[in-house]
């Protein structure tokens, strides 16, 4: 999703790329009080623009891998 069409939900997790640079890393949508919002690394304080990455598209992260059970 780009960001230009819509943000995702804060504090979530979630899959991004970059204007500038050929991986997407995970980080999340942090929002802050007056309104505006960020794009953190992971679980950190640290906005990806300090380190001059510019975030142009998001995706939810997949499903955790679950083993299924077998029956018997």
């Amino acid at each position: 999703m780009l960001v230009t069409e819509r943000l995702p939900e804060p504090d979530k997790l979630i899959l991004v790329s970059f204007k500038n640079c050929s991986f997407p890393m995970i980080g999340r949508y942090k929002v802050d009080g007056d309104g505006g919002g960020t794009f953190r690394i992971g679980d950190e304080d640290e906005s990806f623009i300090e380190y001059d990455l510019y975030v142009n598209a998001w995706m939810p992260l997949p499903e955790c891998y679950k083993e299924e059970k077998e029956n018997g």
